[in-house]
């Protein structure tokens, strides 16, 4: 299984069996009692939201268009279809403005805050780390059931905030749900919601992150953020993430061993990724470094 990397960016993940509940990854790092040793941090090169737009759009319009005469019978893995995938970041960036003064207040208000500040990065709906690896539920009701635990036992003085995915199309608009699930919770004046922005920055100010199983909880327990996982993560491992339930974590979140999330990142560093990513001018380093991967050697 090939995958963007668990370590972000400039990295792709190889797995043999799967990821989510069906990696080999919690089990082999439980085996292990060594230091992996360090390996150099590639510098990507530059991204391009046109060049990546572009490929998606080729993509589709070919699978659209030649797909049921070639595959009649295949199915799209995806939730929305490529029409509406398209409407919905059309959506998005008509209301580019509005979303980015709605980050700038939300990120103020953060920054702000006296009391604990936590933070819950949503996912994808289409992702089938959700969809296979979750909680069994739809993103609305966890959200619901974070924010009913929440408003039943955070400290009196916390704030929630909640992150939509960058990648999102928009056609749900997260922000208006959230607020809706906060009303209903009784917090709708202890929610800050917000789509963009980068997450890491905001790791000294947050208290603990919630996640289903987000990339993000990885970033932000390494960082040193205590991390509460409610569906199904690799890195959701004695030492390095909260193991009691969500309503005690509000009031004494438990933070990872730093040295035992370190060897967890250099595990995972140097055992199940190489350099390189799918597009762009990286793409011919991760196609090469895969090749050597597979055929048994450790590319750098």
């Amino acid at each position: 299984m090939v995958e963007q990397g668990y370590l972000r960016p400039g990295l792709i993940s190889v797995e043999a069996w799967g990821t989510g509940g069906r990696s080999e990854i919690p089990a082999a790092f439980a085996a292990t009692t060594d230091a992996r040793p360090e390996l150099p941090v590639p510098v990507p090169a530059p991204g391009s939201f046109l060049r990546y737009a572009a490929f998606d759009v080729a993509y589709h319009l070919a699978n659209v268009l030649f797909g049921p005469v070639f595959y009649p019978r295949y199915r799209h893995y995806a939730l929305d279809s490529p029409w509406a995938e398209w409407r919905g970041w059309i959506g998005k960036g008509l209301r580019a403005r509005f979303r980015a003064r709605q980050t700038e207040a939300a990120l103020a208000r953060i920054a702000a805050h006296a009391g604990p500040v936590f933070l819950v990065p949503l996912q994808l709906d289409t992702d089938f780390q959700l969809r296979d690896h979750g909680t069994g539920r739809t993103q609305d009701q966890d959200l619901a059931a974070v924010m009913a635990s929440f408003a039943a036992h955070a400290p009196a003085g916390a704030l929630l905030a909640v992150k939509e995915h960058p990648l999102d199309n928009g056609r749900r608009r997260w922000d208006r749900r959230a607020e809706r699930l906060a009303r209903a919770a009784g917090i709708g004046d202890r929610v800050a919601v917000f789509t963009g922005g980068r997450v890491e920055t905001l790791y000294p100010k947050l208290a603990g992150i919630v996640t289903i199983n987000s990339t993000v909880g990885l970033s932000a327990l390494l960082a040193g953020v205590p991390v509460k996982v409610l569906g199904c993560a690799i890195y959701d491992l004695p030492g390095l993430t909260d193991p009691d339930g969500l309503d005690a974590f509000w009031a004494v979140p438990a933070r990872s061993d730093p040295a035992e999330a370190e060897r967890f990142r250099r595990f995972l560093r140097h055992d199940y990724h190489v350099p390189g990513a799918f597009d762009g001018p990286d793409a011919q380093r991760g196609a090469e470094a895969l090749a050597r991967f597979i055929a048994g050697e450790r590319p750098q």
